[in-house]
């Protein structure tokens, strides 16, 4: 395959859905960032990787990517979203391009396959749609004869134009002509999807039908099913150096184990599981399907299921199920996360003043960074905290805080 000359990997952004949770594309799954997935993913397909970066998060993705090589543009304005994000870079946008969001993981291997195809049908742009059966808030491509004509971006669950959703994974053979169409329109947060369709509708596009699989970190929430993603792709188990696992201690799946990790006596470790450096998990404790970053304590007697613990987490004594908790997060002894509704329906949660159906009947906890959570207190199922909330002893938290 000829390479691509430029992929644009947009990660200037944050969002404000992803709240109380930050900085989504630098959240590790089997010890990598996102974006640090993405980037080695696609490397080879490209002459230039260009990353897009905000004031907010330059310094943080630069050290990440360090060892590397990509370039970088600045996304000034905070507020811009993907338009100013990509016409930031349009010094590198001379010849083709790939555009790609920070945050999504999918079979990155179809890339050569969308290109030629592009260029065969002749197409002005090359998109990746996925077909799904629940409304997801994205962009949706139109058809019509079969054909792609158009994009419309979140459009609602009964307005649906197709059960196609756009990847963002876009490629255009003469980048120039979709940024002269980017500027010609006023800003808006469906600019891009905007400029794309008058592209659209001059030529229809090329669109590949991905059938394969594909997670995004779009709402807080979405740290779990990219962690279920990341750990199905654990091919072997592994002990790092320094590890010291007690002789009683039960391991069974796949189970990654980081450099001085400690587990105690009587526990058991259910994979597919990544377990980071310097992490202590005490005796008599369940782990199962779960991801522990750097620094963790576990406790003696507590369950962790399906959750991510962010980095230096502390727990005790406590049962924390499809759950999220920030870096520094700490639970007291006799805490615990309700995870399943009584009702057993699919859990919903406010983003932004208005109620979203996340899609999971189990749904624990997603709390910030510097969460305190004290003694013999409990929250109720897709309760949100944000970062360095303090929970009484013996407090019952229905909603978020």
């Amino acid at each position: 395959m000829t390479k691509i000359h430029t992929i644009l990997i947009l990660a200037g952004g944050d969002g404000d859905r992803f709240a109380p949770l930050k900085n989504k594309m630098r959240y590790r799954f089997n010890g990598m960032t996102v974006l640090q997935h993405v980037v080695s993913r696609v490397q080879e397909y490209a002459e230039q990787v260009v990353v897009v970066v905000g004031e907010h998060n330059k310094t943080l993705i630069k050290n990440d990517l360090s060892t590397y090589s990509v370039k970088y543009a600045l996304q000034t304005k905070a507020d811009g979203g993907m338009a100013d994000a990509i016409l930031s870079a349009e010094e590198y946008c001379t010849n083709d391009a790939l555009i790609l969001n920070a945050n999504d993981l999918f079979d990155f291997s179809i890339l050569p396959q969308l290109v030629e195809q592009t260029k065969n049908e002749v197409s002005q742009v090359g998109i990746v749609a996925k077909h799904i059966t629940e409304y997801f808030p994205g962009g949706y491509v139109i058809f019509k004869d079969n054909k792609a004509v158009g994009l419309v971006e979140k459009p609602g669950p009964d307005k649906m134009p197709s059960n196609y959703t756009r990847l963002v994974a876009d490629y255009f053979p003469d980048t120039k002509l979709y940024l002269s169409e980017i500027k010609k329109l006023s800003p808006s947060d469906d600019q891009c999807e905007k400029a794309t369709t008058v592209l659209m509708e001059k030529k229809p596009a090329t669109c590949f039908k991905y059938e394969g699989d594909w997670t995004t970190l779009k709402y807080s929430w979405h740290v779990l099913s990219m962690q279920e993603y990341a750990l199905a792709k654990l091919a072997t188990a592994a002990v790092a150096e320094g590890a010291k696992i007690h002789k009683t201690a039960l391991i069974e799946g796949v189970v990654v184990i980081g450099k001085n990790v400690k587990i105690g006596a009587f526990s058991k470790i259910n994979g597919p599981c990544y377990i980071g450096d310097n992490t202590v998990i005490g005796d008599h404790t369940l782990i199962r399907q779960s991801t522990l970053c750097d620094n963790v304590v576990v406790g003696s007697g507590c369950e962790v299921a399906r959750s991510y613990l962010g980095e230096s987490v502390m727990l005790h004594r406590n049962y924390v199920g499809d759950s999220v908790l920030g870096a520094r997060t700490s639970m007291g002894a006799g805490a615990v996360t309700a995870n399943y509704p009584f009702d057993k329906k699919t859990i919903r949660t406010p983003i932004k003043g208005r109620l979203i159906d996340s899609g999971n009947d189990k749904f624990g906890l997603i709390a910030g960074a510097d969460v305190k959570i004290g003694v013999n207190s409990s929250t109720y199922p897709g309760v949100k905290l944000s970062s360095g909330t303090r929970i009484l002893p013996g407090e019952v938290v229905t909603k978020d805080k």
